[in-house]
């Protein structure tokens, strides 16, 4: 594969396709203006959730907006101020909530998610990561049994698309998770999920190896591209223009003005989610998701890191009140007003109307591939990802069926 490729964005997808391409021969660089892994690899919840199958543009999810939003620690949060603006990707996800549109997009992720761990174990093993990743499963803890039963058929869904789910009892569950003040009434394990303890690290990890194999990364941002031909010729950063055989686009939030040069419609949006560590947090083995409280509490190396809540319509600003509800969340599911903060983050997740990426080439350039979308899995799906995009390059027959993920489904430019 002797090409010479872009790659614009050195988050987790940028950097694991580009090891993917460095490997097959290409010659690869990274354009990013922030340092590899700086914004949503840095501060993600840390978990391959293979479980997440079903999109989040459903009815049923939809049904709980109301009540949520009258209850400040609910996971979801809706900006008033911002919902003009929010207002055209919020009516795209209800019309994506559609029953048909969720089935074909549970299909699409079950088959992403069903490939993610076989991918990431060829990274983690090629690229050195094993210290940074822990084979534990996933826990989620159910409060109440009206909830239990309230998913039941969330389970089967997972089953019926290859995720292997067992059912825990309220004393198997507060066997594996000792310490809670109010015990718990039920769970789910799956285990074949994974958590890192160093997310950054992951990046940072890959960054490394790729420079020390002749990959170059450039801090510079990429402001557009030099089309000839139905093909991307060059890029432009306000450094250089650069003549290049092929682009991959992986730049999450930031890929919507560079998507729409290249022919794309994208309605892209941020979710904004916090995240808190913790110093003395619980002793946990592996991932736990509270189900009820919508969060989602995971052992690093620097400590326990509570992340989720879904913020729309987001300022500016951080509203540092959601990262202050899971400290209140984690405080009263153990009893221990001695939880002591760290540190807190924020960032926006990059997601579309419809919960899926965007994987594929774009509508106007055959040699560009877009990679971003990936909503709240981004690190979950990098490594199959990258796979991906090698195959769509080479014009290789993919396995999978990405026609969900088509660039152009919302529309060309």
């Amino acid at each position: 594969m002797n090409q010479k490729i872009a790659i614009v964005g050195a988050g987790v997808i940028g950097m694991s396709a580009a090891r993917v391409l460095q490997r097959a021969g290409a010659d690869v660089t990274v354009y990013d203006p922030e340092e590899p892994g700086a914004v949503c690899s840095f501060g993600n919840a840390g978990n391959i959730a293979i479980d997440h199958v079903r999109p989040l543009s459903r009815i049923d999810v939809l049904a709980t907006v109301p009540r949520m939003l009258i209850n400040p620690l609910a996971p979801l949060c809706l900006k008033p101020a911002g919902l003009p603006a929010a207002w055209p990707w919020l009516w795209r996800a209800a019309m994506a909530s559609r029953p048909s549109q969720v089935e074909r997009g549970t299909r699409t992720l079950g088959l992403l998610l069903g490939a993610a761990r076989a991918a990431w174990d060829d990274e983690i093993r090629l690229s050195g990561l094993e210290d940074l990743f822990r084979n534990e499963g996933a826990l989620v803890v159910y409060e109440q049994a009206e909830s239990i039963a309230a998913n039941a058929a969330d389970a089967q869904v997972l089953r019926d698309h290859g995720v292997r789910v067992e059912m825990l009892s309220a004393e198997e569950v507060n066997r594996r998770v000792p310490g809670l003040a109010r015990p718990a009434a039920g769970g789910r394990f799956y285990p074949d999920s994974a958590h890192t303890v160093d997310p950054h690290g992951i990046v940072t990890r890959l960054a490394e190896r790729f420079v020390a194999e002749g990959g170059t990364i450039r801090r510079e941002k990429v402001t557009g591209f030099l089309l000839a031909d139905g093909k991307v010729a060059g890029i432009e950063t306000p450094a250089r223009a650069e003549a290049i055989d092929a682009v991959v686009l992986a730049t999450g939030l930031a890929s919507r003005p560079l998507a729409e040069q290249l022919g794309a419609r994208t309605p892209i949006g941020g979710e904004r989610g916090y995240h808190v560590m913790l110093r003395n947090g619980p002793a946990l083995d592996t991932s736990v998701t509270f189900a009820e409280r919508g969060f989602i509490a995971t052992p690093m190396a620097m400590g326990v890191r509570l992340a989720g809540t879904v913020e729309l319509g987001a300022g500016a600003n951080p509203d540092w009140r959601r990262a202050e509800a899971l400290l209140h969340h984690i405080r009263a599911l153990y009893g221990r007003d001695d939880l002591v903060e760290t540190t807190r983050w924020t960032g926006d997740r990059p997601t579309l109307p419809d919960y899926l990426p965007m994987l594929g080439a774009s509508p106007k350039a055959r040699n560009a591939i877009f990679a971003f979308g990936h909503q709240h899995i981004g690190l979950t799906l990098a490594a199959i990802t990258g796979r991906l995009v090698h195959d769509l390059l080479l014009d290789r027959p993919i396995e999978l069926d990405l026609a969900a993920c088509r660039t152009d489904r919302f529309g060309r430019i």
